[in-house]
């Protein structure tokens, strides 16, 4: 069952809508949006920014709301990267890129900011070598 969003709760501000990775959330400006169920990955970037608390999660409850540097964010296990640049080309927003490491190509964090945290790269690697990571783990990690 995808994320809804309760059309009472709705203010049309297009916050969902414009961090969607699969363009899932759909309305016009200031009109009560709602999320084409066909479209929905249930990644939950819709909730985490929605500034009304207009949206539910598949169980019904309402995420709370986070700040956009609070979101997960892909973490590269050197390592495993086999630089098949999948991870960057199923990427909406062009987050990730490749970089080079001891003359090998890796997948890399390339505009942290533009990352919505949405797990498709995660999804789409053939390797497993990349995982999202909510900020605390981060910390633990590096």
């Amino acid at each position: 069952m995808p994320y809804r969003i309760v059309t009472e709760e709705c203010r049309g501000c297009q916050t969902c809508a414009r961090n969607c990775p699969t363009h899932a959330s759909v309305g016009e400006k200031k009109q009560p949006h709602a999320i084409d169920v066909t479209r929905c990955i249930e990644c939950g970037v819709c909730a985490r920014g929605c500034p009304y608390g207009a949206i539910r999660d598949p169980q019904g409850n309402t995420p709370p709301r986070l700040k956009k540097n609070e979101w997960p964010k892909p973490y590269v296990w050197k390592e495993d990267c086999v630089g098949c640049e999948v991870c960057a080309a199923v990427c909406p927003f062009q987050a990730l890129g490749m970089g080079e490491l001891d003359g090998e190509s890796i997948a890399g964090l390339y505009d942290p900011k533009a990352c919505v945290g949405c797990g498709l790269c995660e999804q789409a690697c053939p390797v497993h070598a990349i995982q999202l990571v909510w900020p605390e783990a981060a910390k633990q990690i590096a």
